[in-house]
């Protein structure tokens, strides 16, 4: 049950997010596809609108990932293929193109390269591949997606190869755009941020500069030809790892270290909105309208969701843990889908970004774990039970 709700615009118009066209107050099942994995595995989802692909594969044991496409209006299966996934990357997808990074993301030796690997969504068929040397690994959370390790805008697919940045068009997957930098390596991302690419990175330890800092990172700006238009440096000692975006408003986040904290960037004009310490057990998820929901863990390892507001990084709201009765059906892993902010696990919450109130829970699987992405119009949520579309 879809709704208008427009976003608000920016105390100062920096970084404005585009508006959302809706979100979801409500779900009625529609279809199910049951699918009931007796041992534990990884999970992926990804829509290019129309359709969309679940990704599973065994966590034990070299097996190859499972791809599946399906059309999300009806749930029917399309087409069904095996491919070296490891498992902990997350695809992106559009225009009727997915793109998915294969390869160990634990073995980064020259001589083991991984690659990228760009399917039709219709038919599952194989568009392109491209080998990575040195790719940029996106950190991932138990409760959180994990994210992608590439971006796609105006229809060119872009990605780091350690000091190399390319810009792939994404259906022929023929070379756009290429940057080498003589000084950096990537660490994470790129994202898109507006008509920009954000992108974390640090100084290339093999290579001496003179008058540069080896122990600061920095967030790099740079237009859709890769051309540099911003880079900002980031405290000195700074372990950051992550890099999403919400608008033209990017956000870089420490995920270790005793002093954790996150920034919010505006990519047009390249101007730190913002700075906040991160909690011990806080993790940066993706931004939903003008709202940067985190999951903490810090009370009993039990997941509440607080969200910041993405303009100036203030705290909005706090969601308490769940209640059950069982402490294992407290989880609560984080999604966000058209619009919609949604706690998954055992059952499913929809949450209200601006007040963090939840408007809609309903437990439609026995079982925990899920991710969330909307198709044809519905909203698809893949757990241990399998896939369920909703209206």
């Amino acid at each position: 049950m879809p709704v208008e709700s427009p976003a608000r615009p920016g105390d100062d118009g920096a970084g404005v997010p585009e508006a959302l066209s809706h979100h979801w107050v409500g779900l009625n099942p529609v279809w199910t596809v049951e699918q009931i994995d007796k041992t534990p595995q990884h999970y992926g989802l990804v829509s290019d609108g129309v359709r969309f692909v679940a990704m599973r594969k065994e966590i034990k044991g070299g097996a190859r990932g499972e791809l599946t496409g399906y059309d999300g209006a009806t749930g029917k299966r399309l087409w069904q293929r095996e491919l070296a996934w490891s498992g902990s990357s997350a695809p992106v997808a559009e225009d009727e193109t997915m793109v998915v990074a294969l390869g160990d993301e634990v073995d980064n030796r020259i001589e083991v390269p991984a690659e990228f690997v760009a399917l039709d969504t219709t038919t599952g068929e194989e568009r392109w591949r491209a080998k990575v040397r040195q790719r940029a690994l996106m950190t991932s959370h138990l409760f959180l997606p994990a994210p992608a390790q590439g971006a796609i805008l105006d229809g060119v697919f872009y990605y780091a190869d350690g000091a190399k940045l390319y810009g792939r068009d994404l259906v022929t997957g023929k070379v756009r755009h290429q940057r080498t930098s003589k000084t950096h390596l990537a660490v994470a991302g790129p994202v898109a941020a507006g008509d920009r690419l954000v992108i974390l990175v640090r100084p290339d330890p093999f290579r001496h500069q003179e008058n540069l800092d080896g122990n600061v990172r920095s967030a790099a700006v740079l237009s859709k030809t890769l051309t540099p238009v911003h880079q900002l440096d980031l405290p000195k000692g700074t372990e950051a790892t992550q890099v999403t975006s919400g608008g033209d408003i990017a956000v870089v986040s420490e995920g270790g270290g005793t002093n954790r904290h996150m920034w919010g960037i505006d990519a047009h004009t390249g101007k730190l909105l913002w700075n906040q310490p991160l909690g011990k057990s806080q993790f940066v998820g993706p931004p939903v309208g003008n709202v940067l929901p985190l999951v903490d863990s810090s009370r009993n390892h039990e997941q509440q969701f607080v969200g910041h507001d993405l303009l100036t990084g203030r705290k909005l709201w706090k969601l308490a843990p769940r209640q059950a009765e069982n402490r294992v059906d407290r989880s609560r892993a984080m999604g966000v889908a058209d619009g919609t902010l949604f706690g998954l696990g055992h059952g499913v919450e929809i949450v209200d970004p601006s007040t963090g109130k939840i408007t809609f829970a309903a437990q439609f699987t026995p079982r925990g774990g899920g991710l969330v992405t909307a198709a044809g119009g519905r909203i698809v949520i893949y757990n241990h039970d399998g896939l369920m579309g909703f209206d």
